[in-house]
């Protein structure tokens, strides 16, 4: 349930991880880039995605470890489209993307490129097969229809939580949930009021 008003967006403080301990996991639809992961969520992701194609659904990788850098020029060219308030709904800025741990993916379907990373994706065989089955290979929708944090829904966004760690960082416990769960409210106060 959400207590919060509609425009104020919450996005989760991470720490980026170390690119350097990040192995290839599917080069970029433009064919100019690796995308990159930690190598569990790899062999996770390489799993579900074999067993997906045995009912017939060809998963592809859009996007996977994005460096707070990178992070950054997209989050300003998100500024520029929706406005200070508006691109925190669609984007997290620099070291609040779930992209920067090494264990999100955005998610397309072969068959129907034009779902790529944006709401079509829920039309997709792809989104209905990770639907009913990506929890069996640890991964969840990060970012369900009117989630608590705020964020528009994101059928493509689904993150790893097969590890301690990475169950940890999604979803905090104990007296470290305050802390960043504190970093992160102020970050969206920052954004809300348009610091």
């Amino acid at each position: 349930m959400r207590y919060l008003p509609s425009s104020f967006v919450v996005h989760r403080w991470v720490v980026e991880a170390n690119k350097l301990h990040m192995q290839p996991i599917a080069v970029s639809t433009d064919g100019m880039s690796m995308h990159l992961a930690r190598p569990e969520t790899i062999q996770a992701y390489n799993k579900m995605a074999a067993d997906a194609t045995k009912d017939n659904v060809r998963l592809k990788v859009i996007w996977a470890f994005r460096s707070s850098s990178l992070q950054q020029q997209q989050f300003l060219a998100a500024q520029q489209k929706y406005g200070r308030r508006g691109a925190i709904k669609w984007l997290a800025p620099p070291n609040f993307s779930e992209h920067q741990t090494g264990w999100a993916l955005d998610i397309g379907d072969e068959a129907d490129p034009a779902a790529d990373d944006n709401p079509l994706f829920e039309r997709t065989a792809a989104f209905r097969w990770l639907s009913r089955n990506a929890r069996r290979y640890a991964f969840e929708l990060s970012f369900p229809k009117s989630n608590w944090q705020g964020v528009n829904y994101e059928p493509w966004h689904w993150r790893y939580v097969g590890t301690p760690e990475a169950r940890d960082t999604f979803h905090p416990k104990g007296i470290g949930a305050w802390g960043i769960w504190g970093v992160s409210l102020l970050e969206a106060l920052k954004h809300w009021v348009n610091i």
